[in-house]
């Protein structure tokens, strides 16, 4: 068998995996400061003027 391209496969997928996943990270910290935000029009929306 040939190794080396399986060694490239398990390469290419390794650095997807870790762009895959800095993305997600970048995606759920985006979410949560989005959220924060409605939070804090919610609250002043609530509030009388």
């Amino acid at each position: 068998m040939n190794t080396a391209p399986d060694a490239a496969a398990r390469a290419t997928t390794a650095a997807s995996t870790t762009l895959f996943g800095k993305l997600r990270a970048m995606a759920l910290h985006a979410l949560n400061l989005h959220l924060q935000n409605c939070a804090v029009i919610a609250e002043a929306h609530r509030r009388p003027l």
